[in-house]
């Protein structure tokens, strides 16, 4: 469904080969250890009280259940968007990303899956256990998103109606999914023998990476990668070729109000990743420039989006936040550059970085 072009990573920068071959070992050890381990281990928390609130929410209805709702899928959104583009390992393993999150979903297959769901009342929809070997589109968050909120940014979920029963048991068997998803990603990067691993046995050779340098080009294209959906898919789709062709609609989360927070949320995690590599030490002191440069950068995209005014479906349009938006698509496009360029020529890697072709 997706499809991947490998695309060549030119390096910007020339530098002098060291006479010896650097052990980034350490580096990749502060990135599971103060980065990865952290936050797969709080979207595991947050995706936990999912269940919780979609029960509760159904049982009650009321404004107190619907407001534990709203914050727990927004916070669980957030903490996705903090390990999203770690695209090895756990989070990939058995489709797990695209059954979390089904997107880009351009052609709108989510919606049409689920009302062939709620249309035929599929009882294999009504528990995790079937679910999860459904067709990912109708099973993660942006399926919940679909099922809970109306167009207007509401919860809908747990109004009266003929498909109330049908509809919230759909939706916990959803939240349970997610929750189980959360747990055994986190589980698997606290696993010694999972796939940190793999990323910090690579000097003496695995099935995976050949040397520690690998492992570490590895990392660092999926954070560039992370950017690269994070403008491509995410921001210029809503931007459309002009300001008379924008489509809101387009913007991650949109539904539910939350393209500011998951976008942020993107920006943050590619942001404290880098740092959490602690790369300074191996960076040429004509190149440290860069870090600062980045993060300055980083704070200028995320100050963007808190300017607006979600949800952004109802507030796009107004003053000049199509124009923030521009700037924010022109700032990810110079944070990529800066660092699949100017960074990795600094530091001598080499590789290549996936560009997602749409669907």
């Amino acid at each position: 469904m997706r499809r991947l072009l490998f695309a060549v990573l030119a390096v910007g920068a020339v530098t002098v080969q060291p006479a010896f071959a650097t052990d980034y070992e350490p580096k990749l050890d502060n990135l599971i250890e103060t980065y990865i381990k952290p936050q797969t281990s709080a979207f595991a928390e947050t995706a936990a009280k999912l269940p919780a609130a979609v029960r509760a929410v159904c049982a009650n209805g009321d404004a107190a259940s619907v407001e534990t709702f709203e914050t727990v899928y927004s916070e669980t959104l957030r903490d996705f968007a903090h390990i999203h583009f770690l695209r090895f390992g756990p989070l990939i393993d058995n489709d797990r990303l695209s059954r979390l999150a089904f997107l880009p979903d351009p052609r709108g297959i989510t919606q049409r899956q689920i009302r062939k769901v709620l249309a035929s009342k599929d009882k294999d929809a009504l528990s995790a256990t079937t679910l999860k070997d459904k067709s990912v589109a109708v099973q993660g968050l942006t399926a919940l998103e679909l099922l809970a909120f109306d167009k207007d940014s509401a919860v809908r979920l747990g109004q009266a109606g003929d498909d109330k029963a049908f509809t919230c048991g759909y939706a916990l068997a959803i939240s349970e999914n997610l929750a189980a998803m959360a747990g055994e990603i986190a589980e698997g990067w606290q696993d010694p023998d999972g796939y940190s691993a793999v990323l910090l046995t690579a000097e003496g050779g695995n099935e995976r990476f050949h040397t520690s340098k690998e492992a570490l080009e590895s990392v660092f294209n999926a954070l560039v990668t992370g950017l690269i959906i994070a403008r491509d898919q995410d921001v210029l789709p809503a931007l459309g070729t002009g300001r008379d062709k924008a489509k809101a609609t387009r913007f991650p989360f949109s539904r539910s109000g939350n393209s500011v927070v998951y976008l942020s949320g993107e920006m943050r995690g590619v942001q404290e990743a880098l740092a959490s590599l602690e790369l300074m030490d191996l960076t040429p002191d004509d190149f440290t420039w860069i870090y600062n440069a980045v993060d300055f950068e980083f704070d200028n995209a995320v100050g963007l989006l808190e300017t607006l005014e979600p949800p952004l479906r109802q507030s796009f349009e107004e003053g000049d936040a199509y124009d923030k938006v521009a700037v924010l698509a022109i700032t990810l496009k110079s944070l990529r550059d800066t660092i699949a360029l100017e960074l990795a020529g600094a530091l001598n890697l080499a590789g290549g970085f996936n560009a997602l072709d749409g669907d």
